[in-house]
């Protein structure tokens, strides 16, 4: 338990600071208390799913989970019903907590075929369940009590700071980026469970003079557009992740919150999540760099030959740590895969700069091939994000019988598909030039506002 010892002692150190969600509130200590009550509950349960219309209630759950030293599987209703249930199907736990009409409950679920593991995760994360099986990254409870700890060291919240939480738990990042982080440093907390709209946080922030708020390039480069100033004038501490960002969309979420402290972070779930961190007073020189590694992990660069690269020179990235998962739930040979010699393979095209920092260049699964050639898609949308038309877009691969192409999804000011193609054709270098267009209004987007993106269709 301790994991549960280590945040229960941190949450009463701060003991009347505020866990809430629209008019309900809760003090550190009396959400301390009921968690621990609601434990006993959960007597004889070894997995417990976590699906509820509350991100506080979920919240609150998950703590229950950890003092009972039950595995937890976090899910999120604003995926859909289809999602939950390939995570329920793969995963398969002995009961669910929901809060149905408004009660807490948990609810036993008939022929469990879950498997207890040989070493005990305290949670285990899904990824990938939106498009294909879900994979269960375990995490052990020193894998999340390191990665706190490690994020807690700088991320400069206090008891004066109020974190609004608008993204699912079911996220990694938000779990332990925003949620534990913030009990451990004792801030304040308020969560919002409805689904993302950009000019709504920015209400939010001003309603409830929130001062950290978290979340993808995306959807702050959004909220950057909208905001007048006055309605985030209590912000204070800016955290993104979750994608690739260009150097310009960072300088425009800056320009549009020149008072905050803003830390570019990256990582994923298998590193429980944080890897490394940009410094906030480096952000303007390194906008689109994600800076160093936190204190417990170390990072490694190889080619496909697995030689070490050099500065400014490209290959995979690799991380260990006691932040590293145990492995994917009942699957070796996947673990096997990423796993080896105690470094995880992330899949990410990566690289330290002349600077010392890292910089992410996309995942090696969404690199594009064209006639030799290495695309990044991360690179065709940076260049086309510059024209002040452009609110999102998208660039993928695309199989043809003329082999390996581009295609592109954008959204924008545009009266027609030939505007877009006359863009792309002016800013681009012929062989970054997409052959298939789709204007829409909107990209689709997943429960935490990422865009969704397919790597070769």
């Amino acid at each position: 338990m301790k994991l549960w010892n280590y945040i229960k002692e941190q949450m009463l150190a701060s003991s009347n600071q505020q866990i809430s969600e629209n008019g309900a509130s809760l003090s550190f200590e009396e959400t301390v208390i009921w968690a621990e009550t609601f434990a006993d509950k959960l007597h004889g349960i070894r997995c417990c799913a976590i699906l509820c219309s509350s991100e506080m209630v979920a919240a609150m759950s998950l703590l229950a989970c950890f003092a009972a030293e039950v595995t937890a599987v976090p899910l999120s209703m604003r995926y859909g019903e289809a999602h939950c249930n390939k995570i329920l199907d793969t995963i398969s736990p002995d009961a669910i907590i929901m809060d149905t009409n408004g009660e807490i409950e948990i609810y036993k679920l008939k022929d469990s075929q879950y498997i207890t593991p040989s070493k005990h995760p305290a949670l285990i994360m899904c990824t990938s369940g939106t498009t294909g099986k879900p994979k269960g990254a375990m995490l052990s409870e020193q894998n999340i009590l390191t990665n706190v700890i490690d994020i807690a060291d700088y991320f400069a919240l206090g008891r004066n700071d109020t974190i609004l939480i608008a993204r699912p738990l079911y996220h990694c990042a938000v779990l332990t980026g925003e949620f534990l982080t913030a009990l451990v440093k004792g801030s304040n907390i308020r969560f919002y469970s409805e689904q993302f709209n950009p000019t709504k946080m920015l209400e939010l922030i001003k309603q409830y003079q929130i001062t950290a708020f978290c979340g993808t390039p995306t959807l702050l480069s959004i909220m950057a557009r909208f905001n007048r100033r006055s309605e985030a004038e209590t912000l204070k501490h800016i955290c993104i992740s979750g994608e690739c960002m260009s150097a310009e969309a960072g300088l425009k979420i800056h320009a549009a919150f020149p008072n905050c402290r803003i830390y570019h972070v990256y990582g994923l779930t298998e590193a429980s999540p944080r890897i490394s961190y940009l410094p906030p007073e480096s952000f303007c020189d390194h906008p689109d760099c994600v800076g160093i590694p936190l204190n417990s992990v170390s990072v490694k660069i190889a080619n496909q030959a697995g030689e070490p690269c050099k500065e400014n020179e490209e290959g995979i990235l690799y991380v260990k740590g006691d932040n590293v998962m145990i492995g994917y739930y009942q699957d070796t040979e996947k673990t096997r895969s990423v796993l080896k010699d105690g470094w995880l393979c992330t899949g990410d095209i990566a690289l330290i700069n002349d600077a010392g920092f890292l910089k992410i260049k996309g995942r090696n699964d969404d690199l594009i091939i064209k006639s030799g050639m290495n695309v990044y898609p991360s690179e065709i949308e940076s260049v086309l994000k510059q024209d002040p038309r452009v609110r999102e877009v998208l660039a993928y691969g695309l199989y043809t019988q003329f082999g390996t192409q581009i295609g592109l999804k954008i959204a924008g000011n545009f009266e027609c598909i030939e505007d877009v193609r006359d863009l792309c054709i002016k800013v681009l270098p012929s062989f970054q030039v997409p052959i298939l267009f789709e204007l829409l209004d909107e990209l689709p987007k997943n429960g935490s506002g990422k865009v969704i993106r397919r790597t070769y269709i």
